[in-house]
C-alpha cells in the first residue's frame, strides 16, 4: 500500500472519531444546557464536528476511499447510538438514518473507484493503442520468445506497461518473424529475455499480434557431445573412476544392445 494511502487512511479514522464525538456531543446540548453542565463547550463539539466531516472528506478523495467512509459513517452511526442510550431518543432516529445513508454514501464510492479504474484502463488502452499493432479478434496461434525488454514509462495500477521485442514462431511451421507488442506485466514478476508467450497474430499482417499467457520455461538440454567431453574429462583428471565413467555414458547413450558387445564370437568379421 503507498505511503499516501496509509496516511489518508490514518487521518481519515482520526476525523471519523472527531465526527462520532461531536454528533454525540450535539445531541447531547440541550440536556446538558437545561443542568448547566455542558462539557465540553458547543464551540468545541461543534468544531469537532464540522471539521471532522471535512478532514475526513478530504481523506476518501486522497485515497483513503472506501476505509475511510466506512470508518465515518461507523462514527456516525455510534454517536448517535450513544446519545440514544444517555436518554437522546433522538439518537435512535437519526442513527438509522445515518445508516441507511452512509451505506448509500459506501455504495458510492465503491462504484466510483470501480469506474475510475475502468476509464483508467480505456484510456491506458487509447493513449498506447497507436504505438503498437493490435490484433482485434480472434488469430492464429504461435509461441512468441522475449528478446528484449523496454519500459514504455506507463503504469497501470503500478503495473508497468512493457514493450517485448518477439520472435514469434507460429504453430503451423510456418516461418518465424520478429514483431513488437506492448503488454501490462506485473511489476514484481518482470518477463525477462528468453521467456516465452502463447501469442495470437493475423496472417495478413504478422505485425497485429495479442501477447497472452506465459508459458513454463523449456528444460535445458545440454549438447551430448559436449557432456561426452566433460566426462571424458573428468575421468582423464581422476574425478571419476573408470566404472564410474562407464555408468555415466551409458547413462547418456544407452545400453548397448547389439548381440557382438563386449567381443561376442558372434561379432561379424
Amino acid at each position: 500500500m503507498k505511503a499516501r494511502v496509509v496516511i489518508a487512511t490514518a487521518i481519515g479514522f482520526v476525523a471519523s472519531v472527531a465526527v462520532g464525538f461531536g454528533m454525540d456531543g450535539i445531541l447531547n446540548l440541550g440536556a446538558c444546557e437545561a443542568a448547566g453542565s455542558c462539557q465540553p463547550s458547543i464551540g468545541v463539539v461543534m468544531a469537532a464536528f464540522i471539521g471532522g466531516l471535512m478532514v475526513a472528506s478530504i481523506a476518501i478523495a486522497a485515497g483513503g476511499g472506501l476505509r475511510v467512509a466506512g470508518a465515518l459513517v461507523t462514527a456516525l452511526v455510534a454517536g448517535a447510538v450513544a446519545a440514544a442510550v444517555a436518554g437522546n431518543e433522538l439518537g435512535w432516529l437519526l442513527g438509522a438514518i445515518f445508516l441507511v445513508v452512509g451505506l448509500g454514501v459506501v455504495a458510492l464510492v465503491a462504484y466510483t473507484q470501480r469506474m475510475t479504474r475502468q476509464v483508467g484502463a480505456k484510456l491506458m488502452h487509447t493513449v498506447f493503442a497507436g504505438t503498437q499493432h493490435t490484433l482485434a479478434g480472434p488469430g492464429q496461434p504461435a509461441v512468441g520468445t522475449v528478446l528484449s525488454v523496454s519500459d514504455t514509462g506507463a503504469t497501470l495500477n503500478d503495473d508497468p506497461l512493457a514493450r517485448l521485442r518477439l520472435r514469434v514462431e507460429p504453430a503451423d511451421g510456418s516461418a518465424a518473424f520478429e514483431a513488437v507488442a506492448t503488454k501490462l506485466v506485473s511489476r514484481l514478476a518482470p518477463p525477462r529475455p528468453g521467456d516465452r508467450f502463447t501469442v495470437e497474430y493475423d496472417p495478413a499482417d504478422p505485425t497485429r499480434l495479442a501477447v497472452l499467457e506465459a508459458l513454463a520455461p523449456e528444460p535445458r538440454q545440454d549438447n551430448l557431445v559436449d557432456q561426452l567431453s566433460r566426462l571424458a574429462e573428468l575421468h582423464r583428471s581422476g574425478a571419476l573412476t573408470q566404472s564410474e565413467y562407464d555408468a555415466a555414458k551409458t547413462r547418456l547413450l544407452g545400453p548397448d544392445t547389439s548381440p557382438w558387445r563386449n567381443g561376442s564370437s558372434d561379432r561379424p568379421s
